[in-house]
């Protein structure tokens, strides 16, 4: 199956995100995790979201959803 984001945070100007999914790790012998693992890690990338931010955004009415106020960033940082 294709992994779903569990968080996908715009940088400034939504030209880049942080996408952040779950990967499931290579389990032991049988089927399972080895002990004291969960057999699950984050894994974060940054992505080009140029295209389809727009769409991403949208609620089904249209409308963007309400976010909080973003703090003043430099073009190249990912806040």
């Amino acid at each position: 199956s294709v992994p779903k984001p569990i968080a996908l945070e715009p940088c400034f100007g939504n030209k880049a995100a942080v996408l952040s999914i779950f990967v499931r790790l290579p389990r032991g012998t049988g089927g399972i995790p080895p002990p004291g693992q969960s057999g699950l890690a984050v894994a974060s990338a940054l992505v080009d979201v140029s295209q389809q931010m727009c769409v991403g955004y949208k609620e089904k009415s249209g409308g963007l959803r309400n976010r909080k106020q973003q703090p003043t960033a430099q073009p190249s940082t990912c806040i």
